[in-house]
C-alpha cells in the first residue's frame, strides 16, 4: 500500500473514530447525564452508569458480537437497551431544557414526567419488536391465469434474534398457507448460525426462496447458503426460475452499486409473457426492474428506521422506505422487516410478515 493510500486510510479511520464518538455523546452520554443530574443522582453512581451506559454498545459490537446461549443473548439485549430508548430520552430531555429556560417547570418535575415517557414507551416498543403483526397486500394483473398467494418476511436477523423467534414465524407462516415463501436477505447477521437454530425451516409447508442481503455477505456467505439448501431452500443467486407456468422470479445478490440491478438483469432473458416477481434485498434502482419487464419487486433492508427518528434518515437515504410504490407497469413492494438489528424494539415502525395476495 502506497503511503497516500495509508494516509487516506488513517484519515477515513480517524472521521469515522470521531463520528462514532459524537454519536455516543449525543445518544448515550448527555440525555442520560442530563437525567441523572435533575434527579440529583450522586456523582459517583451517575458516572458509574454512565461509564456503563457509554461502553454498552462497545461490549454488544466486540464482546457480545456472537451469542450462542439463551443467556448471552438476554444480556445483549438488555445492553442495547439504552441505544432503544436514548432517541426518546433526548426528545424529552430538549424538551425539557426549553421549559426550563422559560421558568415553566423545575428540573425533578421534568425528570419525573421523562422517566414517565420511558415507562410506557420502553414496553410498548419491545412488544410492538417481539409480535410482527400480518399486513396482506392485494394486487391484480392480467399476466396471471390463476390468483397467486405469496407470503415475504425479511431482516428477520437470526442471531441477533433467537430459534425461538424463527419457530415462531414458521408456525404463523404455515398457518396462512402460502404457496411459496419469499425471504429477501438478512436472514442471518452473524457467523456459525448451525442447522439446530435453522431447523424450524425444516417445519415449512411451501417452497421457500431466499435471497442474500447484506449482513450474509458480512458474515460466512458460503457456510449460510449451504446450510440453507440442505434444507430445502431456494438460493437465487442473479438468477431467475421458473415457479409456475405464468410465474417466474429471479433472484438478485445485495450489492452497495446503486446500479447492481440494471447490471444484473440486462444478462437475465425474462419471459415478457407471464408475471415476473423480482426478489432483491434492498429498495435501490428498482426502476431498473420495471423496463425489463419485472411486474412485481420485494425489498426490505430499510426496517423503517426501526425507532423513530432514525426514520427520517434512511428515508434521505432510500426514498423507498416501507409500502407500496409503482414504476410503470411494475408494483414495488418495501418491507419494514420481520426482525430487528441491535435492539429489540421499534417505535414508529413495525414488525411485519406481509401476506401477498395477486389476482388475475
Amino acid at each position: 500500500m502506497s503511503a497516500s493510500a495509508r494516509k487516506v486510510r488513517r484519515g477515513s479511520t480517524v472521521t469515522f473514530i470521531t463520528s462514532l464518538l459524537l454519536l455516543h455523546v449525543v445518544l448515550l452520554g448527555y440525555p442520560f447525564w442530563r437525567l441523572g443530574d435533575w434527579l440529583s443522582i450522586a456523582d459517583p453512581l451517575l458516572w458509574l452508569g454512565l461509564t456503563m451506559i457509554f461502553s454498552s454498545q462497545v461490549v454488544c459490537r466486540w464482546s457480545l458480537r456472537r451469542v450462542e446461549s439463551t443467556f448471552a443473548r438476554r444480556v445483549k439485549q438488555s445492553l442495547e437497551l439504552p441505544l432503544a430508548i436514548s432517541p426518546i430520552l433526548l426528545i424529552g430531555i430538549l424538551m425539557g431544557e426549553s421549559a426550563l429556560a422559560f421558568g415553566f417547570s423545575s428540573p425533578d418535575t421534568i425528570a419525573n414526567l421523562v422517566l414517565m415517557l420511558l415507562l410506557i414507551l420502553t414496553p410498548l416498543g419491545i412488544f410492538v419488536a417481539h409480535r410482527p403483526r400480518v399486513r396482506t397486500l392485494n394486487l391484480r394483473n392480467h399476466r396471471l391465469a390463476q390468483p397467486l398467494h405469496l407470503v415475504q418476511i425479511t431482516d428477520v436477523h437470526i442471531g441477533s434474534r433467537s430459534p425461538k423467534f424463527l419457530d415462531d414465524l414458521v408456525r404463523r407462516i404455515n398457518d396462512l398457507a402460502p404457496e411459496a415463501l419469499m425471504i429477501t436477505g438478512d436472514f442471518i447477521d452473524q457467523r456459525g448460525i448451525d442447522d439446530v437454530a435453522l431447523a424450524p425451516l425444516s417445519g415449512l409447508k411451501m417452497p421457500v426462496f431466499f435471497v442474500i442481503g447484506n449482513h450474509e455477505r458480512y458474515e460466512d456467505l458460503s457456510a449460510i447458503i449451504g446450510r440453507l439448501e440442505a434444507l430445502g431452500v431456494k438460493v437465487l443467486r442473479n438468477r431467475q426460475v421458473v415457479f409456475r407456468d405464468d410465474v417466474k422470479i429471479i433472484g438478485v445478490d445485495d450489492a452497495d452499486d446503486p446500479h447492481q440491478l440494471e447490471k444484473v438483469l440486462a444478462d437475465i432473458e425474462i419471459d415478457e409473457a407471464g408475471y415476473n416477481i423480482l426478489l432483491y434485498h434492498r429498495p435501490a434502482g428498482l426502476e431498473a426492474a420495471a423496463r425489463r419487464p419485472v411486474h412485481l419487486t420485494l425489498s426490505g433492508h430499510t426496517h423503517n428506521g426501526q425507532i423513530f427518528p432514525f426514520n427520517l434518515l434512511v428515508k434521505w437515504q432510500f426514498p423507498k422506505i416501507q409500502g407500496l410504490y409503482k414504476t410503470l407497469e411494475c408494483d414495488h413492494y418495501v418491507s419494514p422487516g420481520t426482525g430487528t438489528w441491535g435492539p429489540v424494539f421499534r417505535l414508529g415502525s413495525s414488525s411485519e410478515i406481509t401476506q401477498i395476495m395477486v389476482n388475475p
